[in-house]
């Protein structure tokens, strides 16, 4: 599937999604955007070095639906549409050259728990640590490298479903308005275990699984002074 047909569902998704939390009593759900960069590697993919760099450049934009559990936890869920892969820089000759790039379909379910975290002699409250697992579906991927990195027939190399464990740290500015930095780990391997012995993925001990950073901006609508649940 083409990545702008990739996007047209995510969107039709978060309309669904958005107006079934709308519909909801006021206080109990809040429907959100988010929208962020990419920085991630596969694990084991460098083939000069073969340490992570985290080269590959990508973006996220998806939504939220969220709910306050009490006065310091919310349950949140998330559709976003996220590019991860991997990508190798050439070297003074123009080899080893590669770029992985994977689209998926991404749905995190998180709990964030608002932190009293110290920051200039004083405890701050407008942070939030989060943690949770994904689920994610490949719907695109494209494969480009010099001679000695290109892969072939690159539909079977690749696992269609995405398992990560996802921790990140908030900073609200607002309680509609907050900056997210996240790291995930896939638990399942984006490049099957069976084409490891490829010339351009070493043995590691995770090897072949996707590794995210992730910096995004997220707003979330109608949560301006309601009263947590208790």
């Amino acid at each position: 599937m083409k990545t702008s047909t990739c996007i047209v569902v995510l969107f039709c998704l978060l309309h669904t999604t958005t107006i079934n939390a709308q519909s909801n009593p006021p206080g109990r759900f809040h429907a959100g955007l988010s929208l962020g960069l990419i920085a991630s590697d596969i694990d084991g993919a460098d083939n000069v070095d073969n340490d992570n760099d985290f080269n590959k450049v990508g973006f996220t934009a998806g939504g939220i639906v969220n709910t306050q559990l009490n006065a310091k936890n919310i349950f949140q869920f998330e559709i976003n549409y996220i590019q991860k892969g991997s990508m190798g820089l050439p070297d003074s000759n123009n080899n080893n050259y590669y770029k992985i790039a994977l689209n998926y379909i991404e749905v995190p379910f998180l709990i964030r728990h608002r932190a009293h975290i110290p920051f200039l002699k004083k405890l701050q409250d407008n942070f939030d640590v989060e943690g949770g697992v994904s689920i994610g579906r490949l719907m695109s991927n494209n494969v480009k490298g010099t001679a000695n990195t290109l892969l072939n027939n690159t539909d079977v190399l690749f696992n269609k479903t995405d398992v990560s464990i996802q921790a990140g740290l908030d900073y609200n500015f607002s309680k509609n308005i907050y900056l997210c930095f996240r790291y995930s780990h896939s638990v399942i391997p984006a490049i099957k275990r069976n084409q490891l012995h490829l010339n351009n993925v070493r043995y590691t001990f995770d090897k072949g699984n996707n590794m995210v950073f992730q910096f995004s901006l997220k707003f979330v609508f109608g949560a301006k002074g309601e009263e947590p649940a208790q």
